[in-house]
């Protein structure tokens, strides 16, 4: 009687050891951040950026699409350049603060980011920078395009325009 008990309390911890063991030596995957659509994102000086993608049927014009979450408490100033045929182009705008709401720019109603002389075809990376409170990092922004069902109607507008 006694080895039953032994047996099925040892069969009992194998099993329970085979089925639940791999989180013992295996990284929990859901803790590592990580970009979940095609853009990019960076955290620069007090400003959050999120989904950073530009769309582009040209290679030359193109929509900045992104998401903001300014937490200050008050609005701040976003430069934004790229290098555009040798020449450096640059723009701001402001990121209002929102209570670690996120802001949105490029899709559906909201404003725009036309960049101008982006000088990259569709599926390439173009190196944006990004300014924010005294604090400059940058990134290669994914250029796509509208032929995309998810990105249909973002093409570049005449909104707000950087370019050289």
């Amino acid at each position: 009687m006694k080895v039953r008990i032994v047996v099925a309390a040892a069969l009992a911890v194998g099993v329970a050891l085979g089925t639940a063991g791999c989180n013992l030596i295996q990284p929990q995957a859901t803790t590592t951040p990580y970009d979940a659509s095609d853009g990019v994102g960076i955290n620069v000086g007090d400003l959050q950026l999120r989904n950073l993608m530009i769309i582009s049927d040209n290679g030359e014009t193109g929509n900045l699409l992104m998401g903001a979450a300014n937490s200050t408490g008050e609005d701040v100033e976003l430069h934004i350049g790229f290098v555009s045929g040798g020449t450096v182009v640059d723009g701001h705008l402001d990121v209002p603060s929102n209570d670690k709401q996120v802001t949105s720019w490029g899709s559906g109603s909201e404003d725009r980011i036309i960049l101008g002389g982006i000088n990259t075809i569709p599926g390439g990376l173009l190196e944006v920078a990004f300014e924010a409170n005294g604090e400059t990092k940058t990134v290669l922004v994914p250029v796509l395009t509208s032929a995309q069902p998810e990105y249909e109607g973002l093409e570049p507008k005449k909104v707000t325009k950087i370019s050289k």
